[in-house]
């Protein structure tokens, strides 16, 4: 996939059922690819402790950001 040329920002809100965690895992991996990080497997892994944080009863709000091959993953402040 060709590396994106400038900062790019992914906000992507999931249930907390399965099987979108793991949706969200892939998700995330893609966009690490297409921002240039050097490893995906940092990505996973931020998104898997990010997602297996939540306490199972509302959406999970995950903010991937990325900034020259450096890709970032949060929880977003929920908004209900």
């Amino acid at each position: 996939m060709p590396e994106s040329p400038r900062r790019v920002d992914l906000r992507l809100t999931i249930s907390p059922s399965a099987p979108w965690r793991e949706i969200a895992v892939a998700v995330a991996v893609k966009f690490a690819e297409y921002a240039g990080a050097p490893s995906t497997t940092d990505v996973a892994q931020a998104v898997i402790a990010a997602v297996g944080s939540a306490d199972g009863r509302r959406a999970i709000p995950l903010l991937l950001s990325a900034a020259d091959g450096a890709v970032t993953v949060s929880v977003a402040p929920s908004t209900d």
